[in-house]
């Protein structure tokens, strides 16, 4: 059975565990600093100064080092503080004499474990075995130099470190313990904090079960750590697009609900007419049949509209030519000039003489320009003007189409290219199924360009196509 932490259990891990491996390591790099750092260094400090007290003794019995009973009898007039002993020593590391009864027996023989006198300049201590089992021995050696600077003898300070390996337990007790109680502190906060975030992202979840599929969006008050904070307000952006997206297909259900209803009826209608006596009348049936063979393509335009925003076109869909811009424009501005002549709109369409051949598919160009030059139609009113303008960048083709109308709140225009999202409100003053203006740009930017707008409400729109000239 494979075994998976929980959230909270990565939490508890990501915050204990390099507790738990730093603890140890710095309670024995802090007990090693302590006792070699600190403790021993204090106490051969100590010594050192008991025995820089026994040198200024022997500086006045120069004697002493020549012979060892003058020795021992002035060191038995030395009193030390136990366990600390004393031993005098030839600058050869023979015994003279020594304040332990039990060493005696090694006066007048070598002392090892002990510096070479001749480079020893300053005090020197270190610790080193002793002759018990197990014993260690924290000795100092304090140098004796007569007025021109020759070493006649060596004073050592010395005593066993098994009488303070009681207080090096206690203190390793009091470190240890110190340490496992900042551990459990540690520990504890893991724990606290853990909770406080399954709690969180519980919350989170909940909500997000909950979420209605539809409807008002329920959201989170963005409060707490930035981090859930962030993930709240990701939620809330997810609530807010739901609603969007389900306005959106209301919006598109009564579109299309709308567009096709009205060429139905206009069949249901003359299929009546027809029915009703209409097909023995020749003028009238022929009226009637080219009536509803309009009906009908105007619903295969929709549907093939609905088809191309969920489908998108691939490249090989296009039909790619070289087009002269100059003489294309010349089929298509007729049209457009009698629409605003219609409409009582001013129309100007100004293009350079030098725009270059590109290679474009023309039809599929075509309708973008016409969906774009129908809605300027379409949103200006009479009186108003309405200009299509082309202009050469580098290595760019533009095409502007520029009108006088009632503009594009700064609110609607992130979403004017999302299909089936209606401006103008309410929405069925303005015909259609708000689908020109994404197949707009989807045909552009397969065709390697790009679609941008500029608009001012009350003041008018600018639609930019950008196109690479090939």
């Amino acid at each position: 059975m494979k075994f998976k932490l929980t959230f909270r259990g990565r939490l508890l891990i990501g915050h204990i565990l390099p507790v738990l491996l730093l603890v140890p390591m710095v309670g024995l790099g802090l007990i090693y600093l302590l006792e070699t750092r600190l403790i021993l260094p204090t106490l051969a400090n100590e010594m050192i100064n008991q025995g820089e007290l026994v040198e200024r003794l022997t500086q006045d019995h120069p004697e002493l080092w020549t012979s060892p009973s003058i020795a021992q009898a002035s060191l038995d007039s030395v009193e030390l503080r136990q366990p600390t002993c004393i031993g005098l020593l030839t600058p050869d590391h023979i015994l003279l004499a020594t304040s332990r009864p039990d060493e005696h027996s090694l006066i007048g023989k070598v002392i090892s474990n002990l510096p070479e006198s001749s480079p020893l300049a300053n005090p020197w201590w270190s610790i080193t075995p002793g002759d018990l089992p197990g014993e260690q021995i924290l000795g100092v050696i304090l140098p004796v130099k007569q007025a021109d600077g020759q070493t006649v003898g060596l004073v050592r300070i010395y005593r066993p470190i098994t009488d303070i390996e009681q207080s090096f337990a206690t203190m390793r007790w009091l470190v240890l313990g110190a340490l496992l109680v900042g551990l459990l502190i540690a520990g504890s906060i893991s724990v606290f904090s853990s909770e406080a975030a399954k709690r969180q992202v519980k919350k989170v979840t909940e909500a997000i079960a909950r979420s209605p599929l539809e409807g008002q969006a329920q959201r989170l008050p963005e409060n707490g750590d930035r981090e859930f904070s962030e993930l709240v307000r990701a939620y809330n952006q997810l609530q807010n697009r739901r609603q969007e997206l389900e306005k959106t297909r209301q919006q598109m259900l009564a579109n299309v609900i709308h567009e096709i209803g009205r060429p139905l009826g206009s069949l249901r209608t003359a299929l009546y007419a027809l029915q009703s006596g209409a097909v023995n009348d020749r003028p009238l049936r022929s009226d009637l049949m080219k009536g509803m063979a309009e009906r009908i393509d105007r619903m295969g335009r929709l549907l093939e509209d609905l088809a191309l925003i969920y489908k998108g076109l691939e490249l090989q869909e296009f039909h790619l030519q070289s087009v002269q811009i100059n003489e294309w424009m010349e089929s298509l501005t007729p049209v457009w000039a009698e629409s605003a002549r219609q409409k009582q709109i001013v129309w100007e369409v100004v293009l350079p003489d030098d725009i270059p051949v590109i290679k474009t598919d023309p039809d599929r160009l075509a309708q973008t320009l016409s969906n774009l030059v129908n809605n300027a139609f379409k949103f200006t009113p009479a009186g108003g003007k309405v200009t299509l303008s082309a202009c050469l960048e580098e290595t760019t083709l533009q095409f502007l189409v520029n009108d006088t109308g009632i503009g594009i709140p700064a609110e609607d225009q992130r979403y004017l290219f999302v299909p089936f999202y209606r401006s103008a409100q309410p929405s069925w003053k303005a015909p259609g199924l708000g689908l020109g203006l994404s197949i707009a740009k989807s045909i552009i930017e397969s065709l390697g360009g790009n679609i941008s707008l500029d608009s001012t409400p009350g003041k008018g729109s600018t639609f930019t196509i950008t196109l690479p000239i090939k």
